[in-house]
């Protein structure tokens, strides 16, 4: 992160970590494998009076906060999936950025929770499996190619969620991910205290300077018990035709929406591994120049957002699906997450392997890519997986899998 450099925090004479200095009410916290970024009260909310776009009214924000005298200022938070809802996006002159050592050791939290809970799954397996069903008929129908459908975990527990003890599960465990957890509320409602969390595998774009980065991630197994396992699982990941498709969807609509604002682009022609703690991805690093270093890291993920990573091909088709097979608002799940300075560089997220949590609720998300030859029952799978994630963090003993 670039500010971490602007800030030049002594990590030495400091005795907590801004991973534990994150308090829910009154901070955000973002990191990446590498960085780790904690901003403070007080908070500002973005202008908004006769601007138009999301990107202007950050770009005005941040303009405004150094003509004011602040001369370091980041504008921090979530943005919904549907991009036309409002976000939730704070003004920060108050943070600190901090490098994390790769040999930084935490103290284990403990592998179980302790409160009592009531658990359901919204929609249900079945619900869920004949979305999936529909949506192989649509492909039939030749409407589109692939559609992103989710479901959710509502959990009721007899006591409010510790939010920093589940952050910093996230964070011991998913080390190599970009963890998260920042108000999902518009600023102006106060008596709202929910808080988005998560470890997001994805990194949908870094810009420094005008380099940038992305990592998108399509095509997904179960992480298994054994190494053997482990490794003939990934080769049939690596070898699936299916997987391959939906991967190779993904990055087809990455490229299109990057070449128009780079002067270059390297994109691999075939896709890694990589893993979390309980999936593996098919993953590709895509690197570019932008033609101009004034593009904000913002503009560039808009103009990617919604790739078919989480929405579909194509876009319009796919959006339009999941409008009518999915029976809940995805609100800030499959949207973005992450920061942006007043150069415009930053890093954002893909918000997967996320919860939003509030006092003694948290509602937990997982999606899967759908796309011809998918099978329903395997689609459910895998989204059951993905839930384990934020099962973990929470301290829960069940797996996703064997919730209906």
């Amino acid at each position: 992160m670039a500010e971490c450099l602007l800030n030049n925090v002594d990590n030495s004479s400091s005795k907590l970590t801004l991973l534990d200095r994150y308090e829910k009410i009154n901070t955000a916290y973002f990191s990446s494998p590498n960085d780790q970024i904690l901003a403070s009260a007080p908070f500002a909310n973005l202008l908004d009076v006769g601007i138009k776009t999301l990107n202007q009214q950050v770009f005005e924000s941040l303009r405004f906060a150094s003509e004011l005298g602040h001369k370091k200022a980041i504008v921090i938070g979530a943005i919904p999936f549907d991009t036309s809802k409002n976000s939730s996006l704070r003004l920060s002159t108050q943070f600190d950025c901090e490098t994390i050592f790769k040999n930084e050791k935490r103290s284990p939290l403990g592998d179980k929770t302790e409160f009592k809970y009531d658990i359901k799954a919204v929609p249900s397996s079945h619900e869920f499996m004949e979305s999936v069903d529909n949506a192989l008929y649509r492909f039939s129908q030749n409407e589109l190619d692939k559609v992103v459908l989710s479901r959710t975990l509502e959990i009721n527990s007899n006591e409010p969620i510790d939010v920093s003890r589940v952050l910093k599960r996230l964070k011991t465990v998913n080390p190599s991910g970009y963890t998260f957890a920042v108000p999902a509320n518009q600023y102006q409602d106060k008596n709202n205290e929910k808080t988005l969390v998560g470890a997001s595998p994805e990194l949908l774009i870094k810009k420094v300077g005008n380099k940038i980065i992305a990592n998108p991630l399509a095509g997904s197994e179960a992480k298994q018990d054994s190494l053997a396992d482990d490794k003939r699982i990934t080769e049939q990941l690596m070898n699936s035709k299916k997987d391959r498709y939906e991967h190779e969807l993904v990055i087809k609509s990455i490229v299109q929406a990057l070449k128009p604002l780079c002067k270059t682009l390297t994109v691999p022609k075939q896709p890694s591994i990589i893993g979390t703690q309980t999936m593996w991805h098919l993953s590709t690093t895509i690197e570019g120049e932008l033609k101009s270093s004034d593009t904000s890291s913002l503009e560039v993920a808009l103009a990617m957002h919604p790739t078919p990573a989480i929405g579909g091909y194509p876009t319009e088709s796919a959006l339009k699906a999941i409008d009518k097979l999915e029976s809940y608002d995805r609100n800030l799940f499959t949207g973005m997450v992450g920061w942006s300075d007043s150069t415009g560089d930053g890093e954002w997220v893909v918000t997967i392997r996320c919860a939003e949590i509030d006092n003694h609720k948290a509602t937990l998300y997982a999606g899967a890519g759908i796309v011809e030859g998918s099978i329903p029952k395997k689609e459910l799978a895998e989204t059951g997986a993905k839930f384990n994630t934020m099962l973990n963090a929470l301290g829960l003993d069940i797996k996703g899998q064997d919730i209906e």
